[in-house]
């Protein structure tokens, strides 16, 4: 049977819900609505995400700031770095050579670097609202 971190993470809350209520009523009533909450895909995906950024290896937590770096370089790269080499290729009369530099794609980028920002975005009101995990 394949790992499901979703599935321990609901396990290990529905577990220490047993601690929290003392009868059996509360029991019940605090688990239903935990797996009603649980049928939602943005609360399966924010429980990934949070086993993810949990784990050791930097390969599966630090993609997304990897990610995020990425798009800086990119967007370093096409507006200021770039520009700056094609000012002084044209100051020292190498013009010709300017065709031959890299453009990115920057609409792409742009769209990447907001889906990352707004996620950010998320973690910002977490943290005014008190809830977020330390």
């Amino acid at each position: 049977m394949p790992w499901n971190p979703v599935a321990d993470v609901a396990g290990a809350v529905i577990g220490g819900l047993d601690d929290l209520f003392t009868s059996d009523e509360e029991k019940l009533k605090a688990k239903l609505a935990l797996k009603k909450q649980l049928n939602q895909p943005h609360i399966l995906q924010a429980m990934a995400n949070i086993e993810e950024a949990k784990h050791p290896s930097v390969f599966v937590s630090g993609w997304r700031p990897a990610l995020g770096w990425l798009c800086i370089v990119i967007l370093g790269w096409d507006w200021i770095v770039r520009d700056l080499i094609v000012i002084a290729l044209e100051l020292a009369d190498k013009g010709m050579v300017v065709d031959k530099l890299p453009e990115a794609s920057t609409g792409e980028v742009i769209t990447l670097l907001l889906c990352l920002l707004g996620l950010g975005g998320s973690r910002t009101v977490e943290k005014l609202r008190g809830v977020a995990r330390q």
